[in-house]
């Protein structure tokens, strides 16, 4: 485990402080050989942190299929997956296969491999989609939660628009991001984390905590880990998964 460099705290602002201990993942998208190896290691040093994955699990990487399936055992233990975009554009193309094409140019293809399918006509490949995934990882798919919060930490795949409460936010907002956030400070001390950025280093800065470092193409899978029970200089720790 690497460390990604401390967290910087706006003056004035509290470190984020959850109800309970707590893990966030940046984007996967298909990298389920860097999610076993996070899980490794969070088994060796955090296990009693509740993961939260920021979404974007599937498309552009090799194994979208082991991704979902690694990720569903973990939320029967108690983790919570978010959806992002690209949940959003696959099943977008399930329900209108015909103006859903664009999730195909955007990582789709890579996830149609990985459960053994090629492109094809929309309706025939729709189809085949739902034969292989099955009817109940589409249904858990569009159950997830587009947003979760404990204490003064909210998580949300592209952010949240900083001027409204975190229940009080568009689905189009958390999934594919807001103009105003990171420019635009909260007032309600709500440190807000998410992935969909990709950044060259994941951070924590004036209540933003960003985890999307590109794991797909770089091989770097950054997360933090938040302990209330830590003092608050060592609460919030960000490393990338070795």
């Amino acid at each position: 485990m690497s460390a990604a460099g401390p967290a910087t705290i706006r003056p004035g602002l509290l470190t984020p402080c959850p109800d309970e201990p707590v893990c966030l993942l940046g984007d996967l998208h298909g990298r389920s050989d860097l999610l076993k190896r996070f899980l490794t290691l969070r088994d060796a040093h955090f296990p009693n942190a509740r993961i939260i994955f920021l979404g974007d699990m599937i498309d552009r990487g090799p194994d979208s299929a082991g991704v979902l399936t690694l990720v569903r055992e973990e939320v029967a233990k108690g983790a919570i997956a978010l959806s992002g975009n690209h949940e959003a554009m696959f099943l977008d193309f399930l329900d209108q296969p015909e103006k859903g094409l664009s999730w195909l140019k955007h990582g789709g293809v890579e996830m149609l491999a990985s459960f053994g399918l090629e492109p094809d006509r929309p309706e025939a490949l729709c189809d085949g989609i739902r034969t292989r995934l099955g009817e109940d990882m589409i249904a858990w798919l569009r159950a997830l939660p587009l947003y979760w919060q404990s204490g003064t930490l909210a998580a949300a795949h592209a952010g949240m628009d900083p001027q409204r409460p975190v229940t009080d936010q568009e689905p189009q907002v958390l999934q594919w991001g807001h103009r105003e956030f990171g420019r635009i400070l909260r007032r309600d001390g709500i440190w807000v984390a998410h992935g969909h950025t990709v950044m060259d280093r994941a951070f924590a800065h004036a209540g933003r905590i960003a985890l999307d470092t590109g794991a797909y193409a770089t091989g770097r899978l950054s997360f933090a880990v938040i302990d209330p029970d830590l003092p608050e200089t060592e609460r919030l720790m960000i490393a990338v998964t070795p």
